[in-house]
């Protein structure tokens, strides 16, 4: 059963039509990446399965339950707008206290904060933060309900390359060791491309194309980085953690596999590989930019 699952959505703000006929599902447990320019409509599609639009025709299930802006759905969803707005003259736990008795829950803060990675500032004011560290808050911020489905709305804008690498990271935590499914969106191909299990192309009101990136580059004749399958994915991974940050920031897990986007780096991680346990099983190449497919999608190549 999918997570969620839209089917048909249409929404016009006047004589202004913004979705005109969105489809697509995200399935348990996935990270699911919508792309698409600003103003495609990513934030009114998120919003209305929110319920805090309402569309005027199709029809949206959350977890098989057909939605109807219920509080049981609305109790399974977490979400981060794209503007993070918190009580400045608050520390970051007093917030997080705050939104849990709105939403009338008791989490465990200490867990939230290392999960978000701000333990050490758990008890400073707000009006001290970068915005990278805002962001992180409001990753804690989307779990006081613990909700099965997390809403992330443009997560990094404003954030500079370590504090978007960060950012990745604690998702992909959430999404591994909480087994979250996870909603995001961007208008910009690299913000997300590592973090995404697959994708939606949101483009003039409708999606034009969804799937992993290998199904998107379908067609294509390019090839780019290396799909790399082992036996011992946790070997894998621990080898992955003692890699340059360059190389670490290209790699990705996913599907069984060790991701490398770039593969001017790929004898280095080969080897890295082989001095441990992991397992060479295969290495592949992979085929277009997840860019270059996005603009050839779009037909803006």
């Amino acid at each position: 059963m999918a997570a969620i699952e839209l089917e048909g959505i249409e929404k016009s703000y006047g004589s202004i039509e913004v979705l005109k006929g969105v489809t697509f599902s995200v399935e348990k447990g996935e990270i699911y990446g919508v792309l698409g320019p600003n103003g495609a409509g990513k934030t009114t599609t998120f919003r209305i399965i929110l319920g805090l639009l309402r569309q005027d025709s199709g029809s949206i299930a959350v977890d098989g339950d057909k939605h109807q802006n219920s509080k049981k759905i609305r109790r399974k969803i977490g979400y981060l707008p794209a503007d993070v707005n918190f009580y400045e003259d608050m520390t970051a736990r007093q917030n997080l206290r705050y939104f849990s008795d709105l939403a009338d829950t008791d989490p465990d803060f200490e867990e939230l904060l290392e999960l978000a990675g701000i333990s050490e500032d758990a008890d400073r004011n707000v009006s001290g933060f970068s915005t990278g560290m805002k962001k992180r808050l409001g990753i804690a911020q989307s779990l006081v309900k613990d909700p099965e489905i997390i809403i992330y709305d443009e997560p990094t804008t404003g954030l500079d390359p370590e504090g978007k690498r960060k950012f990745r990271k604690h998702v992909e935590k959430i999404n591994r060791e909480k087994g979250k499914t996870v909603l995001v969106s961007s208008h910009i191909t690299s913000e997300i491309e590592p973090l995404c299990d697959r994708f939606g192309i949101l483009h003039e009101g409708v999606i034009k194309a969804s799937g992993t990136h290998e199904e998107l580059s379908e067609g294509s004749n390019e090839t780019t980085g290396v799909k790399i399958h082992v036996k011992n994915l946790r070997k894998a991974e621990e080898a992955l953690g003692g890699s340059p940050e360059e190389i670490e920031d290209e790699t990705k897990i996913r599907d069984g596999a060790v991701i490398l986007e770039n593969p001017d780096h790929r004898e280095q991680l080969l080897q890295q590989l082989l001095e441990t346990e992991a397992g060479i099983k295969s290495v592949e190449p992979r085929k277009e930019t997840l860019e270059k497919a996005y603009l050839r999608i779009t037909g803006d190549a």
